[in-house]
């Protein structure tokens, strides 16, 4: 390679070994890598790429809205340059209290983190990718934070301070891998983020109430409610507002791909467990159709076999199986055997959110054909049809 001169244009050589210019600019450069992603693959694959896929449509959206490039995706990891620190810190922040309101109440296994790093200084350009040492530094330090945590160069920290909503700590100076000088590092205050998430969960209960409370205060419609839900169905709270909304979205469905190409609707019906030892495989299967055939004895409805699953599905799972189906609605089912009957504890899930709507439990009895179960199921579809 050529000898640089100080303050004259730096030369690469390009895949036919010539020489060509490569620009220099200021930038802050944004380093995001995801926690354990290996072990993650190792575990699921199909689960890992499926949430890393639909975690990267929030992060890009939150890199887009604050003026951020992204340069490199490799694997698992996220390279992005900002004309402003500030811009730079923002989006990791709001990546961060995104990312951890949405593993909430999902399990360890299949968790999707970040760790972060944002370093500020001079690097170069050619083909629209960066290099130097600052992009390095930037990589380097997302290493050294842990799990929800964004580290920050010195040059970062000055220009953010007192202008961001999380404080950052210092953490010394650091000796990085592969970096000669070693750099002073601060770390964002993960215990403020979690407040602030929490004081937004606390601000969402006092809006819950609210509703409650209006909800109350209009009872007097509920005769006219009911010309909309069945009483053989217990909903969970708000699934009725979903089911609702669903309904009175249903002339755009087909613009979100929740209907199949003949225009009807989509559920996942999956293969009910069986933990009984007086029913056969034949039985279970008995059940399966019968809810199938219950579903779909108008031409609104398909319903779609999925292989047998867990008794508490993730809503990540939900959100897998409905898109491997295009399915709005997946149906889930145990049956089991208590004080010498046979029951089946059954959960429907919204496929957009992977929410539950539905958790009920029935007394099946071939006495009567499981005619309660027909019955359930036919409730549930007028009540999603309208």
């Amino acid at each position: 390679m050529p000898i640089i001169k100080k303050n004259e244009n730096l030369y690469l050589l390009d895949e036919n070994n010539n020489t060509g210019s490569a620009k220099r600019k200021m930038a802050a450069i944004f380093a995001a890598d995801v926690v354990g992603y290996s072990k993650l693959m190792a575990i699921n694959e199909k689960l890992t790429l499926f949430r890393l896929k639909e975690t990267r449509k929030l992060t890009d959206k939150i890199i887009n809205e604050l003026h951020g490039r992204i340069f490199s995706t490799a694997g698992d990891s996220i390279m992005a340059e900002f004309a402003s620190p500030v811009d730079a810190v923002e989006a990791a922040i709001s990546i961060q209290k995104e990312v951890a309101d949405s593993i909430s109440n999902i399990s360890d296994d299949i968790r999707i983190e970040f760790r972060v790093g944002v370093n500020l200084g001079d690097i170069m350009i050619q083909d629209n990718n960066l290099y130097g040492d600052n992009v390095n530094i930037a990589a380097r330090l997302e290493s050294i934070s842990e799990p929800g945590e964004i580290c920050v160069s010195e040059k970062v920290y000055l220009e953010i301070n007192n202008k961001v909503n999380t404080k950052f700590h210092y953490l010394g100076e650091k000796k990085l891998k592969n970096i000669s000088q070693k750099i002073k590092v601060y770390i964002s205050d993960i215990a403020e983020v979690r407040a602030d998430k929490g004081k937004n969960r606390y601000n969402k209960k006092i809006i819950s109430l609210v509703v409650a409370g209006f909800f109350i205060l209009i009872s007097a419609f509920y005769f006219s409610y009911k010309k909309f839900f069945k009483d053989d169905i217990q909903y969970t709270d708000n699934s009725k507002s979903v089911l609702e909304n669903f309904r009175m979205s249903q002339s755009s469905i087909s613009d979100e791909a929740t209907l199949v190409d003949d225009g009807k609707l989509v559920i996942s019906l999956m293969s009910f467990q069986n933990q009984t030892t007086s029913l056969t495989a034949s039985d279970i299967d008995v059940l399966n159709n019968l809810v199938s055939k219950a579903l779909t004895d108008s031409d609104e409805i398909r319903v779609t076999a999925s292989p047998e699953g867990s008794e508490n599905l993730n809503p990540p799972e939900v959100m897998l199986i409905a898109t491997e189906s295009n399915a709005s609605f997946v149906i889930n089912g145990i049956v089991y055997s208590e004080a010498g009957k046979n029951l089946i504890s059954l959960k429907v899930y919204e496929a957009k959110r992977g929410s539950i709507i539905i958790n009920e439990k029935l007394v099946l009895s071939n006495d009567n054909q499981y005619s309660e179960l027909f019955k359930f199921f036919s409730a549930f579809k007028k009540d999603v049809l309208g």
